[in-house]
Parts: structure tokens; C-alpha cells; sequence
């Protein structure tokens, strides 16, 4: 049954956390927060972060729970009712602002507010129209701030559907670089098309509308997910591995995941 990602992630709102406890999830967000943290305003009273695509509030606490002013958006309403519990729970409301609005129009707000945007959690994959977003996520930040897209990586879902011998939809993908996301409901299977990129496709995005590509990271390019959590300390191992690899330009596009830092000039 086809359907929409805020028709999906509003029926989902409810156990959409419990879904990131695997292994895979917890090392993905252990990077993610690693290279947030390396691009937050310095001037913490008088900046304003945009997190948008923000579902829950997972990086709008972690980043206001540091002290910074963050207006957290996304589609769907059911996502942001779980946020707002949340930020309640932790007496975040006075840091966080949670707005209903899709990443593809923000006009309502002005050109360069933010100091730095986020979109993780594949907000740019999984929107209608991928170039717009990032294009309003240009506009709205201001020059020499910092944005992150993170994506779903074409190359590795070729290489899935490779591996499965289903060459017809690997080079479908390839060529459209749209793929049919399944995801598991209550009611049983839903699938909406998501959008996939290489590095180099999501860097020629950036580049058109001013945004200067900083940092490619792959989330993870190591594999050795349930083994690495049996022990604290083959767990920090195994992340200082993965940061130290996951950026490098030629390890990135392993990753299943990617994420593009960039500054607008």
C-alpha cells in the first residue's frame, strides 16, 4: 500500500523511538552527534539553530540541553506531539520552539536567520522535492553558517538489490535515484519513494545554491554492529575507528547512510 512519509511517521509516532535501540542505530547516532557537536556556534547566548525534520527532538534536546536557542520543525504533527512531551518533560520550552512545517517551503522564515540547519534522520530523502529543500536550507541560514543533510546513500542501496540479484531494480535506482521505502505498520507493510544520492550527486546540490561542501560522512562504514556492544571498551574502540574513517574521502560512500556538511559563502 503506497502512502506518504508524514501519512507513515504519523502513524508511527508512537513507537518511532523504540525503533533506534538496535545496535546499527546507536552507532549511526553516536557518529551523527560527533560531527553536530564539531559544528556548533560558538557564540551559544545569541545563536539559533534550525533543526529541521526534527521528529522527536532527539538533536534539538541533546543541543539545547547544552545551553543553544533551537526552532525545531517537521511534517508530521503526530512526531511533534511526542517532541513536546519531551521538552516539557525536561523543561526545554524555553529553548525549544516546535513548528508544524515542511522542510520544502519555510517562507515563513526570513533569508539568513539560522546560524546553523539540520537536516537529519534523511529529511532531504524523504521530502517531495529534494533540490528545494536544500535550497531553502540555504537560504534561510546565514553566510558562513553551517548545514547538514543527511541522506539515505544510493550506492548501497544498488549494492542491496545487487546482492539480492534483483538487477532491474538496482539499475532503476541508479538511473532515478528513487527507491521504494518498506516500511513495517500496525496494518502491515507501507512503502513511500525516497530519494537517494551519492557524495558527489549531494555535493552538486550544494554547490548550486552557495553552499560550499565541508565534510562527507559515511553512517557507519564499519559493520561489526552487535559484537562492538558487548563490552564499554571495544565500543569506544570501535567508534574511535569509525570516526576517524568515516569522513575520510574515500571511505565515505560506504557508508549505509550519508551526511554532507557545508558552509554557505
Amino acid at each position: 500500500m503506497k502512502t506518504t512519509s508524514t501519512e507513515y511517521h504519523n502513524k508511527i509516532a508512537h513507537e518511532y523511538d523504540q525503533g533506534y535501540e538496535a545496535p546499527f542505530w546507536q552507532i549511526y547516532n553516536a557518529i551523527t552527534w560527533h560531527y553536530i557537536e564539531s559544528i556548533l556556534p560558538t557564540n551559544k547566548q545569541n545563536a539559533l539553530i534550525l533543526d529541521t525534520g526534527g521528529g522527536t527532538g532527539l538533536w534539538s534536546i541533546k543541543i539545547a540541553e547544552l545551553g543553544y536557542r533551537i526552532i525545531m520543525t517537521d511534517i508530521a504533527e503526530k512526531m511533534l506531539d511526542i517532541a513536546r512531551q519531551k521538552i516539557a518533560d525536561k523543561k526545554l520550552f524555553d529553548k525549544i520552539i516546535v513548528l508544524n512545517c515542511d522542510i520544502i517551503d519555510m517562507s515563513q522564515f526570513e533569508d539568513n536567520k539560522f546560524d546553523l540547519s539540520l537536516a537529519e534522520g534523511d529529511t532531504v530523502s524523504y521530502c517531495t522535492d529534494p533540490e528545494k529543500a536544500i535550497s531553502e536550507l540555504a537560504r534561510v541560514t546565514k553566510p558562513g553558517g553551517h548545514i547538514t543533510v543527511s541522506v539515505d546513500n544510493k550506492l548501497n542501496w544498488v549494492a542491496t538489490y545487487l546482492k539480492q540479484g534483483k538487477i532491474d531494480t538496482a539499475d532503476q535506482i541508479a538511473k532515478t535515484g528513487i527507491a521504494p521505502m518498506k516500511v513495517k505498520t500496525e496494518d502491515g507493510f507501507d512503502w513511500f519513494p525516497a530519494h537517494m544520492f551519492t557524495i558527489e550527486e549531494l555535493k552538486a546540490l550544494f554547490r548550486k545554491y552557495n553552499l560550499e561542501p565541508v565534510r562527507a560522512v559515511g553512517k557507519p562504514v564499519f559493520t561489526p554492529f552487535d559484537k562492538c556492544l558487548e563490552n564499554s571498551e571495544i565500543y569506544k574502540r570501535f567508534l574511535d575507528l569509525e570516526f576517524e574513517f568515516s569522513s575520510l574521502p574515500s571511505v565515505a560512500g560506504k557508508g549505509g547512510h550519508i551526511a554532507l556538511i557545508g558552509r554557505k559563502e
